[in-house]
């Protein structure tokens, strides 16, 4: 079967026989998949030492006719993130996220809100003159990972009784449970203020940029108590 295009990120690589990889990769149109490379170990024609995470890549994929286990012909750099791997916070934060996605992302099943959401969070933490806590984009990845892959936590209403929260309102919060627990469904250990639910709720929804530095804590945590619920992911 002839080989197709397509891009994506490098989320793992192992060493097979003399001189071949299996690669994990996250790809926009296949989503997770594994692949054999052959020669990769040695082969600069085809590969040229550019499967490394981080950097965006263009795949030239084939598939088997049976089994899991693609063929990875060629690879090559489309977006090259120097910046992002240059500093130790920033490669924190990647990492992190990238290995939620790899976690989660279900096998040759096309994701493209992660996708797309995963390639934002990797040029935000690439600007060379940016200030911003890395943590805060991966926080605010994080709550929108949640809510694309389909376990996002309702900060809006009550997910037992369905009562919304009023605006600007402090509540309570279970991850395990989904969302907000109101005090006359029995309400929940953490509570949140009501500023923070409300910039806790748009990075939800995918907007960037709302999350404040004490926030960081507390929504990197709700994500992973999510994701260990829901996935069974451990903390990392």
């Amino acid at each position: 079967m002839p080989s197709s295009p397509d891009t994506g990120l490098l989320l793992g690589k192992v060493d097979y026989r003399e001189s071949d990889w299996v690669v994990t990769l996250f790809t926009r149109q296949h989503g997770r998949v594994s692949a054999l490379a052959r020669g990769a170990r040695r082969s600069q024609k085809r590969f040229g030492g550019v499967l490394e995470p981080m950097h965006t890549l263009t795949l030239a994929l084939e598939e088997r006719p049976t089994g899991d286990l693609m063929i990875l012909r060629e690879a090559s750099i489309e977006v090259a993130r120097i910046h992002l791997v240059s500093r130790l916070d920033t490669l924190e934060a990647a990492g992190r996220a990238l290995g939620w996605v790899r976690a989660s992302a279900p096998q040759q099943q096309p994701e493209p809100l992660v996708y797309a959401s995963i390639l934002e969070l990797l040029d935000q933490l690439d600007q060379p003159a940016q200030q911003r806590d890395p943590r805060l984009f991966l926080a605010e990845f994080g709550l929108y990972f949640l809510s694309a892959i389909g376990i996002g936590i309702d900060l809006h209403s009550c997910v037992r009784c369905g009562r919304a929260c009023a605006e600007g309102r402090a509540a309570y919060v279970d991850p395990k449970k989904g969302g907000l627990v109101c005090r006359a469904c029995g309400g929940a250990s953490r509570k949140l203020e009501g500023p923070e639910r409300e910039r806790f709720a748009q990075a939800s929804s995918g907007t960037s940029g709302v999350l404040e530095s004490p926030d960081i804590e507390g929504a990197l945590l709700l994500v992973e108590q999510a994701l260990a619920a829901h996935l069974g992911i451990a903390r990392g």
